[in-house]
């Protein structure tokens, strides 16, 4: 009989008996009743074909409850109310029955600015639920809201003994480290939005919105909102003397040529048409019409003092443009193709990367000659760099084999030298901002005194969550 290797020996131990007393502290997915999220404040972003599970509390003392969705017109998501017991049930039966669904109109709603409405009373008191669903094709915006004089949407935490947390010693540690530079993030899609240095001092709110980017001089920056009036935004760095200048119920990702002279979001031309098909005349049903996501480009003509757009050439869903430094090519993404490159020359657009996996969040290095990408990878996301003529992929954050957690690493933004990848990522169980070098090395935790005071949410929907500048 052959003697086992001491090294076997170890990895038993190590593996067998250290691995189970890991406890993770990740926040808050959505996915079920058990992990239900805070009913969150502003605009949010729901990913096609996904449900996400809200909570809060109630009295039971038989006073109205009032449940609303906004979506800016459109006929696509939709909301489901479950009581305590539904929740428990759904969870053993995933087609248990909701007590009451959103609607449009009814007798006893009197609720106006609305999508979706549904209002009730419960004369026993605990923690209700409710479901927001994107059964569509395209990522989706809306605005959430759950009212009453006797609804708690935020408890206060109850007081318990510290859970002891074993820390992986075998995992790769990550030092921690500073920027020089400006940032400009936003705390979720639709929320607040602040500028901060490089090493985390001066940090300021000056705004809210989606997806802020800086101007190439950073003395501006825009934005869009979904809110009325709805569309893409300019404003000082500051925030000050913000102004509409280009009006859409759908707008995100708006970002600079890189001569500061025009700007390409994505938007929703319109809201989803529904065709009504029958059978003999008789059975009829409703289905929504897949909606596009198309580019468009504003530009500033100084002499007329007006706004130019144009729209060129993409995809069905072109999603998170980023520029080329050439101001004619413009990256972006599409769930079902890869990385595409459309041309402000309204030529066809040119496929880029088209990998095996989903791919988010394409963001074109300022020196031109790279693209940084994020990328589903089996059940987690990672960030890749490529070449901009799509060759040579590889890879700036990796899975660290001897962490059994699994790491999400997503929406990249460059440096302004080209040589540095920010990104966010969920390694320490809560959205925490990374960096790196392009090639993966000097991979460093920065601005960390600003995510400890502010949570960030994310929504694997292409956000634009932080750029950079000098």
């Amino acid at each position: 009989m052959r003697s086992v290797k001491p090294w076997i020996i170890l990895l038993v131990v190590i593996f067998g008996v250290w691995l189970p007393s890991v406890v993770r502290a990740d926040a808050p997915t959505g996915a079920s009743p058990n992990d239900a999220l805070l009913v969150p404040d502003g605009w949010q972003l729901i990913s096609p074909r996904t449900s996400l599970w809200y909570y809060w509390d109630y009295a039971g003392t038989r006073s109205r409850i009032e449940i609303t969705l906004e979506m800016n017109g459109a006929e696509t998501v939709e909301f489901a109310v479950f009581t305590p017991e539904q929740a428990r049930a759904w969870l053993t039966d995933r087609e248990t029955k909701p007590v009451g669904v959103g609607s449009r109109r009814g007798a006893n709603i009197e609720i106006v600015n609305r999508d979706l409405v549904w209002a009730g009373a419960f004369n026993f008191a605990g923690r209700f639920f409710v479901v927001v669903t994107n059964p569509g094709f395209a990522p989706m915006a809306f605005r959430l809201h759950v009212t009453g004089t006797d609804v708690t949407l935020r408890p206060p935490p109850t007081p318990t003994k510290p859970a002891v947390v074993f820390v992986n010693p075998y995992a790769t540690p990550v030092p921690q480290g500073s920027l020089t530079g400006r940032l400009i993030f936003q705390q979720s899609s639709g929320g607040r939005i602040y500028t901060v240095n490089g090493n985390g001092a001066n940090l300021r709110e000056i705004s809210y919105g989606i997806d802020p980017s800086w101007s190439p001089d950073g003395k501006r920056i825009a934005f869009s909102r979904m809110n009325a009036p709805a569309g893409v935004y300019l404003a000082d760095a500051d925030g000050a003397n913000a102004q509409l200048i280009f009006a859409s119920q759908q707008a995100l990702s708006p970002r600079w040529s890189p001569d500061g002279t025009r700007i390409a979001f994505t938007r929703q031309p319109s809201v989803p048409e529904i065709r009504v098909t029958c059978f003999f005349g008789i059975f009829c049903f409703a289905i929504p019409t897949e909606q596009p996501w198309k580019l468009g480009i504003v530009e500033w003509r100084e002499s007329e003092s007006e706004y130019k757009f144009s729209e060129p050439r993409c995809s069905l869903h072109c999603f998170a443009p980023t520029w080329g430094n050439d101001n004619q090519l413009i990256a972006y993404a599409d769930p079902a193709k890869g990385i595409l490159v459309a041309t402000t020359k309204n030529e066809n657009e040119l496929p880029l990367y088209a990998p095996p996996a989903l791919v988010q969040a394409a963001a074109w290095s300022p020196d031109g000659t790279q693209i940084a990408f994020q990328y589903k990878q089996h059940d987690h996301w990672e960030v890749k760099v490529m070449n901009s003529d799509g060759s040579n992929v590889r890879s700036v954050t990796r899975a660290d084999f001897l962490d059994p957690q699994l790491v999400n690493n997503v929406a990249p933004t460059w440096s302004p030298d080209s040589q540095q990848i920010l990104f966010l990522s969920d390694r320490n169980g809560k959205w925490e901002f990374f960096a790196a070098h392009w090639d993966g090395s000097n991979l460093r935790q920065v601005l960390k005194n600003v995510t400890d005071a502010i949570p960030i949410q994310y929504n694997y929907v292409n956000e634009r969550v932080i750029d950079w500048t000098r």
